[in-house]
């Protein structure tokens, strides 16, 4: 919970409502935006509590189930709640995604290179064996000039 005090004067006591979810292209240049592009819905009320009520109570039950469905889906907002929203961390969720994507593109290259060097390797090694074998003399002309290539 925090409280928060607009330029009016009025201070408001917000709750987070859901998860962190990726701001929309449209609305990453906003303040609860930054710094990591993630957002998360916040309820907020006026921190004045009318007497006939007690702290909270507008909040108890944020979400409601539906008769055979286990995913929750949000009660009307009570009356003076309003919608914000607050920056949040990083979604665990898309950063592990990433360093697996991050890891198999490395792994490929790593392969690759490897595979790349072993046959320059081995081809520098035939041509460096074909040019001792020149100089020592075990490559013989074939006899009369004629070649079967």
């Amino acid at each position: 919970m925090c409280a928060q005090t607009p330029g009016n004067g009025t201070s408001w006591v917000c709750k987070p409502f859901g998860t962190c979810e990726p701001c929309p292209e449209d609305a990453l240049h906003e303040p609860f935006c930054h710094p990591f592009g993630n957002r998360r819905l916040m309820h907020c009320v006026p921190a004045v509590i009318p007497s006939n009520s007690t702290p909270g109570s507008e909040l108890t039950n944020p979400t409601s189930f539906h008769a055979g469905s286990d995913v929750p889906s949000p009660t009307p907002t009570p009356q003076g709640e309003t919608p914000a929203w607050e920056p949040c961390g990083r979604i665990v969720e898309k950063e592990r995604a990433d360093f697996y994507e991050f890891f198999a593109c490395n792994l490929f290259i790593g392969v690759v290179a490897i595979t790349v060097v072993l046959a320059r390797s081995k081809r520098l090694q035939v041509l460096q064996a074909r040019q001792l074998a020149a100089r020592i003399g075990l490559v013989r002309p074939s006899p009369g000039g004629w070649s079967n290539e």
